[in-house]
């Protein structure tokens, strides 16, 4: 019984996403789908429903495209959900889904989940509109995110820090101005993202449009490493 409770929580917690935004929660579709998810994987019984089955994400609920994320960064990201590193804030509603949802997952759960994300196949964060100028934002990679996050966007696991060209440009902004808000990384522990905390706070709107647009394009191939020679 248990069991079938931890499993039916994700889509619960969905379901009061869903009805926060006007629409009802249909508690026997839930329950189908909890017992559906009873013989699949971990990935299929609590993250699809709201990544998708391919880990795209959906922005109907705020989740970002997770597909090909290095399989370390998942589980230290849901860990940070479940100790209340993430997810803490009261305004951070999709935050605060993850974390309830985290709290339901076994430890063998969490690894078999990083595992299968980590062998999707990688979506690319779009790329700007044609005829952006990716200037301003080049330049603030190379001076405030390249040494953690390296040249090519693909993040560090000594650095513990993200790969940022498989995440959505929504889900970039969003973060960003959490992280700015002190709704993300402001919690002592969060030795990361506390170092997040202080760039972002350097940040205007400006600069954070520049950058999401310039992550887009790194994601198809620009090279900030010219502007390290300025």
């Amino acid at each position: 019984m248990a069991s079938r409770i931890c499993l039916l929580l994700p889509f619960v917690f969905l379901g009061s996403f869903l009805a926060g935004c006007g629409e009802d929660p249909d508690l026997e579709k839930l329950d189908e789908l909890a017992s559906y998810s009873e013989n699949v994987n971990a990935y299929r019984q609590v993250c699809a429903t709201c990544h998708g089955e391919n880990g795209e994400g959906k922005e109907e609920v705020f989740s970002p495209s997770i597909a090909g994320l290095p399989a370390w960064y998942i589980e230290e990201q849901v860990n940070k959900f479940r100790e209340g590193t993430r997810g803490f804030h009261l305004e951070d509603v999709p935050g605060q889904m993850m974390r309830g949802i985290s709290l339901t997952l076994t430890d063998e759960q969490v690894k078999e989940a990083a595992q299968i994300v980590s062998q999707m196949d990688k979506i690319l964060t779009e790329p700007p509109a044609e005829g952006v100028d990716l200037l301003p934002g080049r330049r603030l990679y190379a001076r405030e995110c390249m040494a953690c996050h390296r040249y090519n966007g693909t993040g560090e696991a000594t650095f513990h820090s993200a790969q940022l060209i498989a995440l959505n440009r929504s889900y970039i902004r969003r973060q960003l101005l959490h992280y700015r808000e002190g709704k993300r990384g402001a919690t002592k522990d969060d030795i990361y993202g506390n170092k997040m905390v202080q760039v972002t706070s350097r940040l205007s709107d400006d600069d954070i449009d520049a950058l999401v647009n310039y992550i887009g394009a790194l994601a198809h191939g620009d090279d900030p490493r010219s502007e390290m020679e300025r």
